[in-house]
């Protein structure tokens, strides 16, 4: 009997300890939750391609602030208002306004929209480490909404965004718009590529056919700024939206983009070495792009050497061309004493050696065939000007023959399409005028209106003698 206790005793702690083995605290708690995974080098999954898209490109987005001026206007600009139908999301304030751009060579050089510098006086470039720089219009195309800065005195280490040279877009694609809307610094917004080859069209007539569509939010002050792939690289630039609709933006595509500012970034405008090509880009049928001499100038070292307009850049000083925008780096870096080699499709190879441009009477013959008696700003000549300018070429005597709009201490800011800011400007300029050419020409004047002191922007038809 003391047996079968003894046993029966046994089988009941046995029972006890096991009980409390399976239900004890430690047992019945819910396992830890397990880490992140955050892959073999302890990355993040929120670091995903948006972010480094934007981590590629935002270091070469800027901020673009333009003090600006009232237009008074001696004749009629057919283009004056040819985006005020299209871009009527940009309010714009009397005296002060935010835009966007980017950097696109490392010299300092930046693209933006040109309404965005329109009838500026005084532009600043905010650079996305907060330094602040003055910048001047290179050039600037009012229909294709296009101009080229030049930050004066550029820091060290500016990087130019990357650019997309495939020629490939994708609807549907992720796209990102990176500006400054509102003025709040480095702004993002995604989206898809929502169309393209979208059409433009003024008083009926098509402009561009080429327009690309986006619903990534473009905002005022988004405009100037890049519209960028997830591989961080430009596809476009930020336009404009629909008033009312900020679900339907546009973009001007980097297609056009290079094809107008390589029109600027030659050696005559930025090294005044006289090469005489003009580059340019073409689409072929099956969507990428080659790279062409666009124009020639007559009588120049290259078409001396043997090039021809349409010939197919494949290389330029032995190497590779992989796009528009490396050749037109390039040529703003010739050197004086460089022998320029440039290989073709045809196989033919062509030795250039540029020449110097030498600018001489510049300013006597703007005497005599525009009836302009310009004198080069110097410190001692803007203390005695009711405004602050810092370069260009101001009026310093009236003639006989000085159009009457124009007063003494008037500056000369442009000419036809170049900007003015030395006598080699105005000489570059007039190399492009012919007797009995009318010359549409820039001042800024100051004037006053209801006690309150502007300074006007005032285009004047020049008459070429």
């Amino acid at each position: 009997m003391n047996a079968k206790k003894s046993s029966l005793f046994i089988i009941v702690l046995l029972i006890i300890v096991l009980a409390f083995l399976v239900f004890s605290p430690e047992r019945t708690q819910k396992p830890a939750s397990a880490p992140p995974n955050h892959g073999e080098l302890g990355e993040s999954r929120r670091r995903n391609e948006v972010v480094k898209a934007i981590e590629t490109a935002m270091p070469s987005v800027v901020n673009i602030g333009t003090e600006r001026v009232v237009t008074r206007s001696t004749y009629n600009n057919s283009f004056q208002n040819l985006f005020d139908e299209f871009i009527n999301a940009q309010k714009q304030q009397k005296t002060y306004s935010l835009g966007s751009g980017f950097i696109i060579d490392a010299s300092g050089l930046v693209v933006t929209n040109a309404h965005v510098v329109n009838r500026a006086t005084r532009i600043t470039v905010t650079l996305t480490d907060g330094k602040s720089c003055d910048a001047e219009v290179v050039a600037d195309d009012p229909v294709n909404d296009i101009a080229l800065l030049r930050i004066k005195n550029p820091p060290p280490n500016l990087r130019a965004i990357p650019c997309d040279n495939t020629g490939k877009l994708y609807l549907g694609e992720t796209v990102i718009a990176v500006g400054n809307p509102f003025g709040l610094d480095s702004s993002i917004s995604v989206g898809t590529l929502s169309g393209k080859m979208r059409k433009f069209t003024y008083k009926g007539h098509v402009i561009f056919s080429d327009i690309l569509q986006t619903d990534a939010i473009v905002y005022p002050g988004n405009s100037g700024g890049p519209l960028i792939n997830i591989d961080g690289e430009v596809i476009g630039m930020n336009m404009s939206v629909y008033e009312n609709a900020p679900g339907i933006g546009f973009a001007i595509p980097l297609f056009r983009i290079e094809n107008v500012i390589a029109k600027w970034m030659t050696p005559e405008r930025f090294r005044h070495l006289f090469l005489g090509i003009v580059p340019g880009q073409r689409k072929l049928e099956n969507g990428t792009y080659e790279t062409v001499v666009a124009d020639l100038i007559a009588g120049s070292p290259a078409e001396e050497a043997g090039l021809r307009k349409g010939d197919v850049i494949v290389s330029f000083d032995g190497e590779k061309i992989s796009g528009l925008l490396e050749l037109s780096r390039s040529l703003i870096s010739l050197k004086p004493d460089q022998i320029v080699t440039i290989g073709t499709a045809s196989g033919g190879t062509f030795r250039i050696a540029p020449r110097k441009l030498t600018y001489q009477n510049a300013l006597e013959n703007a005497k005599e065939k525009l009836g302009l008696a310009l004198a080069v700003v110097t410190p001692e000549l803007a203390r005695e000007i009711p405004y602050a300018p810092d370069s260009g070429l101001v009026v310093c005597d009236i003639l006989p023959n000085t159009p009457p709009e124009i007063r003494r201490g008037d500056l000369l800011v442009k000419i036809n399409a170049t900007n003015i800011n030395s006598a080699t400007d105005l000489a570059m300029a007039m190399r492009k005028l012919h007797y009995n050419d009318m010359a549409d020409a820039v001042f800024i004047t100051p004037l006053t209106l209801n006690r309150k002191h502007y300074l006007a922007k005032q285009l004047v038809k020049l008459p070429v003698r």
